[in-house]
């Protein structure tokens, strides 16, 4: 199973025929998580690129077009959810379910207001049950300090490291142990790992690969690197 995600920035913009292009390589996903998605003039041919590349059951939260959501789409038919409860933040993330499967794609906001959002999670994460397989692929904003940052910035990275000691192991830093690669650049240059793949720890044994893909982002047709999870499982 293939999961691909990629922040698209602010839509697309002018970069939609590039965007196409990228997801048009990744036909072959099984699921594709877009954050930074709008509901605008590029929204109706993305879905259609999706649909053609045969991935027909789409969803994404009701948003004006300048408001940065998730696009959220699968292969397979599957039930979508929404999280009310979650107020202004609710466009900030989306759920696939499938069988044992739930998948969370995620928009984090910024500074302190992540806290909200990884709460959320949390919850999500205790109300599992033991057979379930939980993954969190998106733009989660945040990482730890000096192992996905050079520095010490990060915003609520103390809730980053507290979902991964009760129940959620980091995809890449599984394989990578202590390499530093990151998925989005600051104006000064400043390197940052933001986009993530977490799966419940009781289903890390299924991760089979993780990775970035650097190429769109160094051609700019978005300001973050592509992210790709692999899983030993079946929808």
């Amino acid at each position: 199973m293939k999961i691909f995600t990629w922040n698209i920035r602010h839509g697309g913009g002018a970069r939609l025929n590039e965007i196409l292009s990228e997801i048009r390589k990744n036909a072959d996903s099984d699921v594709i998580v877009l954050t930074e998605f709008r509901d605008n003039k590029n929204a109706q041919a993305i879905r259609a690129v999706l649909s053609e590349c045969g991935m027909p059951f789409q969803f994404m939260p009701n948003t004006e077009p300048r408001v940065n959501t998730i696009l959220i789409a699968t292969r397979h038919e599957a039930e979508f959810y929404q999280f009310p409860n979650l107020n202004e933040h609710a466009h900030r993330v989306v759920m696939l379910k499938s069988g044992s499967l739930q998948i969370f794609g995620t928009y984090f906001p910024q500074k302190k207001e992540k806290a909200k959002v990884f709460s959320f999670l949390a919850d999500q994460l205790k109300n599992a049950s033991l057979d379930q397989t939980v993954v969190v692929a998106g733009d989660l904003n945040t990482g730890l300090h000096f192992k996905d940052e050079q520095g010490k910035s990060f915003h609520c990275s103390e809730d980053f490291q507290k979902l991964l000691e009760t129940g959620m192991t980091d995809a890449w830093r599984l394989l990578n142990a202590d390499v530093s690669e990151y998925s989005w650049y600051s104006n000064y240059g400043n390197g940052f790992r933001i986009d993530h793949c977490l799966v419940s720890s009781n289903s890390k044994n299924v991760i089979r690969n993780c990775f970035y893909i650097h190429k769109a982002r160094e051609k700019k047709y978005s300001d973050h690197s592509q992210m790709v999870l692999e899983l030993d499982y079946s929808l």
